[in-house]
């Protein structure tokens, strides 16, 4: 998570990754919707992807799981579930999101729950919540 949260410090964007049961880095991924024109292409949707295609699969083995510097939304705790991801930790929420939409306005606890009949997926909120949580709100006065 502390590589995570430098590189959203230095290259602006919210960042995620995929990692095995090994604590070994799979993918990272950044937001990139602007840039790839694909309202889809966020850090979690973006990292799930890539270690997808590494690992030539629809469905990540057993012991992955996702690190995001931001509650993932609806979108993409589901890709979560989908993918088989066995857990999250995320380390900002919507309470730091200064001006900017609530990506998050339903819960990822929420979707976690609502899914696990289809996959169930553990979470860690708030996760080295000091080193990002000014993120958002850095230039607000």
């Amino acid at each position: 998570m502390t590589e995570l949260i430098q590189k959203q410090w230095t290259k602006h964007s919210i960042f995620a990754a995929v990692i095995n049961e090994k604590a070994e880095i799979i993918s990272i991924g950044k937001t990139t919707v602007t840039e790839a024109n694909d309202p889809t292409a966020h850090a979690e949707v973006n990292a799930i992807r890539q270690a997808c295609q590494f690992l030539e699969t629809d469905r990540l083995p057993s012991g992955y799981w996702l690190y995001s510097t931001f509650e993932p939304c609806p979108l993409c705790s589901a890709a979560a579930i989908w993918s088989g991801i066995d857990g999250i930790v995320y380390a900002n929420d919507p309470r730091f999101k200064g001006e900017l939409p609530d990506w998050s306005f339903i819960k990822c606890r929420t979707m976690l729950e609502q899914g696990a009949a289809i996959h169930q997926v553990e979470l860690i909120e708030n996760f080295m919540l000091d080193e990002i949580k000014d993120y958002f709100i850095r230039h607000i006065k």
